[in-house]
Formats: C-alpha cells, structure tokens, sequence
C-alpha cells in the first residue's frame, strides 16, 4: 500500500483560501446574514442619527432624569464606522474571520453596556418594543457570530455584499 506523501493538514495549508473554499463548497447562509445586519444597521442608524430623541422616548427614557440624545448619535456614528471596516473585511477578504469575530464581540460588549447605561434608566415596565430591540440585537450578534465561524466557507472573491 501506498502512503499519500502529504497528509490532509498539509494540504489544506498549501492550499488558498478560494481553493479550500472550492473543496468545502461556499456557505449559503452568507447572502441572507448579509441582508439581516444591512437592515438591522440601516435601521438603527437612522434611529440614532436621525431621531435621537424619539429613540428616546421610544425607551420610555424621560429627559428631565437623563439626556442620552448625544449618546444615541455616537453610537449610530460607531456602528457606521464599525460596519464599514466589516464591509471592507468581507469585500477583499481582508482578515475576515478575525474582523467578524472582533465585531461579534465589540456588539456583545455594546448591548452590555446599554444595559447598564441606557436601560437601566427606562421608566415603568419594560415595554414589548425594548425587548423586540434586545432581541433583534442579540440576532445581530448571533449572525456576526456564525459568520466569524464560518469564514473559510465565504463565498470566493470576487465578493459582492449580497452573495
């Protein structure tokens, strides 16, 4: 019997990135990950940037207590800078996996510190509109996650945010 002369790890690591992509096959999921955390960051961002004020009293957050208008903008402003440096991460596979999984864990840490530094000001019970904003973040969250997981399976450059 033969032995192969190299083994399948060394393979894999002559291999490029498009070919081992090539032999596990691209992962589907990427297209629809990608509309999700478009809509949801478009979605926040005119929030934030646009009507703070009204992201304000959506929370059930009384101005007189605390203002966080200035914070809600910051926080839009983060998020379109930080979804950029993704986008260009994903379009010239540029450290993806590292990129996603950074900002899986900048996303987490954010939604943390809003509970300390916004929700815990909300006035009243908490609305069904808070927890569908939670919950919508912690899916956001959840997709940058599954996309850092599975960033050898992206599809081969050329890439396009929508496939």
């Amino acid at each position: 019997m033969h032995e192969p002369l190299i083994s399948d790890a060394e393979m894999a690591q002559l291999l490029t990135p498009q070919e081992r992509t090539g032999l596990k096959g691209a992962d589907r999921g990427f297209k629809l990950r990608h509309r999700f955390l478009l809509v949801t960051v478009l979605f926040f961002t005119t929030q934030l940037l646009f009507f703070p004020a009204q992201a304000q009293l959506n929370l059930n957050l009384y101005t007189d207590v605390r203002d966080l208008r200035t914070y809600f903008q910051y926080q839009g402003i983060f998020i379109l800078l930080a979804s950029g440096i993704y986008l260009l991460s994903y379009l010239r596979d540029w450290y993806f996996e590292r990129v996603a999984l950074f900002m899986c864990a900048i996303s987490f840490t954010t939604l943390v510190m809003d509970f300390f530094n916004v929700f815990s000001w909300i006035h009243g019970p908490i609305s069904m509109q808070v927890i569908a904003v939670i919950i919508l973040r912690m899916a956001c969250i959840y997709s940058l996650l599954i996309n850092a997981i599975r960033a050898d399976r992206a599809p081969p450059l050329p890439r396009t945010f929508w496939g």
